[in-house]
């Protein structure tokens, strides 16, 4: 794998992100072959970030009586499998994971039901559970938008309430920051400010954005939502970032958007990258860099660590 075209983890994020000892790491390496690494230049051990699901996919194994010799060379694919079947009577902590056939949506129903019942440690379950098994960014778009879309229209039809609906974002918050934070802490590259603007206090979108960003090896300096442009721009300078990431959501007023990010570009250096996401984002404007999505996010830091490091 190149190393220019996809961001890299060294053992510290790893150890941080999955809960396993360094030692631990180097130990299942050197005696089972995984996680499997490179070296950089430096000499040190970076790991893809797919390591990330696929430690958590071992952890689980062994945490039902399994032992790591006997995972020695198994794929991905192959450790999914023998996890369902050690689960054997608790199958039900997979239940619609895999998406596919006529169950596809029994996934869904299961986090909608958790959500009614307020089954925070059920919801938080199948959310890891998730994780554990797609990549980053199919678990953004396969897991998290189609539960947020329906929390959206089982509201507007009265199917839930307030508090559920609440209840729901922050269990998903929680996970998020649980993720990224130890990322950001260990990560070597240069800081990315994360903020909504003046007037948005939507910030989901904006914890999916900081987990893509740690993944990438970027420091995340979270502002958070309802951040006045003058703040985001001292935050840059005090902080020392390379680049503004800002999360825009559909209720957000186009024409005061398009204001605070002409000012915001007007107040920072142009070596500064601003970036723009979500269904509010306007589609161009100069100096600011409109993304759909996190693979696009992920890309563009990469090519970012690229170019820096050439």
């Amino acid at each position: 794998m190149s190393q220019n075209k996809q961001s890299t983890l060294n053992i510290g994020a790893l150890s941080m992100a999955t809960g396993v000892p360094v030692e631990t790491i180097r130990t299942w390496e050197r005696r089972y072959g995984f996680p499997s690494s490179q070296r950089n230049n430096a000499g040190h051990r970076i790991y893809d970030p797919d390591a990330i699901e696929y430690l958590r996919l071992v952890t689980a194994i062994l945490s039902r009586g399994y032992r790591p010799s006997q995972l020695e060379g198994q794929s991905r694919e192959e450790l999914e499998q023998l996890l369902q079947r050690a689960l054997g009577d608790n199958a039900e902590e997979l239940v619609g994971e895999k998406g596919e056939g006529q169950d596809c949506d029994e996934w869904l129903k299961c986090w909608m039901e958790a959500v009614e019942q307020l089954e925070r440690h059920q919801l938080e379950r199948w959310i890891r559970a998730s994780f554990s098994r797609l990549h980053a960014f199919d678990f953004f778009s396969d897991r998290l938008h189609p539960f947020l879309v329906q929390l959206g229209v089982a509201w507007e039809e009265g199917r839930i309430q307030i508090y559920q609906e609440h209840f729901a974002s922050e269990c998903i918050r929680d996970f998020l920051v649980s993720s990224w934070r130890p990322l950001s802490d260990v990560a070597q590259g240069p800081a990315v400010v994360l903020a909504t603007l003046s007037g948005e206090r939507h910030c989901l979108g904006l914890h999916m954005a900081a987990l893509a960003v740690a993944l990438a090896d970027r420091k995340v300096m979270f502002l958070g939502a309802d951040t006045p442009v003058s703040q985001v721009a001292s935050a840059v300078e005090s902080g020392g970032a390379s680049t503004v990431a800002l999360s825009i959501s559909e209720c957000t007023n186009a024409c005061d958007c398009i204001r605070s990010l002409t000012e915001l570009r007007e107040h920072l250096d142009d070596s500064v990258r601003i970036v723009i996401g979500g269904q509010g984002a306007p589609p161009a404007l100069p100096g600011v860099e409109t993304l759909d999505g996190m693979r696009q996010l992920s890309q563009f830091l990469d090519e970012y660590n690229a170019v820096s490091r050439s």
